[in-house]
């Protein structure tokens, strides 16, 4: 009987195995229909409730009286209650600008330093959505997300032909989903339209004990 008990011991107390997965999508980014950079958008479920976001993008554009030089980069964690901690960050031709977003003690804690401003601020409002969690998840009418390097709430709109629009500051977006899928965007801005189109989506699984 004692063995009995032992084997039975043994099999309810073997290791679980436990699976992680990680999307990967990639995007060129065009302006005028031509080539300017690509961009990099991975989800990686560590697991059931710890998501991690990352996008990462590299533009240079050549315009008439200088070259443009842009290098974006986002990293986002998710638990099951929502976003744990942010950091976005931008390299160009004007400077090194950064926003994270930190939560702690039931609020966010934001620090920012952006081309125009520099500021700290509280957030009370609970994140569950923000820009680069739109790569991967098809949203609803006026989903609210949150614009990790702006720090700024805004609600992404439905369009009558399935598209989704949403606005911060000057900057008006344009989503386009196929079957839940991201195939494209459209990013009106005061500068030049900026377009990017879907080249290749792929998911991979680690499984480990």
């Amino acid at each position: 009987m004692n063995r009995l008990f032992f084997i039975l011991y043994l099999f309810y107390n073997i290791p679980v195995f436990s699976q992680e997965t990680v999307e990967m999508k990639k995007y060129a980014i065009e302006m005028a229909g031509l080539k300017v950079g690509e961009m990099y958008a991975t989800k990686h479920q560590v697991s059931k409730d710890v998501v991690n976001y990352k996008v990462k993008s590299d533009v240079k554009v050549n315009l008439l009286v200088f070259t443009l030089k842009i290098k974006y980069e986002v990293n986002s964690q998710f638990d099951k209650n929502g976003l744990v901690f942010s950091e976005a960050k931008v390299n160009s031709n004007k400077g090194y600008f950064y926003t994270t977003t930190t939560f702690k003690n039931g609020h966010y804690e934001v620090k920012s330093k952006q081309e125009k401003k520099e500021f700290e601020k509280m957030l009370t409002s609970y994140i569950t959505w923000t820009s680069s969690r739109l790569f991967f998840d098809e949203p609803s009418h006026n989903q609210k997300f949150y614009a990790e390097y702006y720090a700024l709430f805004n609600n992404v709109k439905k369009n009558k032909d399935g598209t989704f629009t949403c606005q911060i500051e000057n900057n008006i977006d344009k989503y386009v989903y196929e079957s839940g899928k991201l195939i494209k965007v459209i990013k009106k801005n005061p500068i030049k339209n900026i377009e990017l189109r879907l080249i290749s989506a792929k998911m991979q699984a680690d499984i480990g004990l």
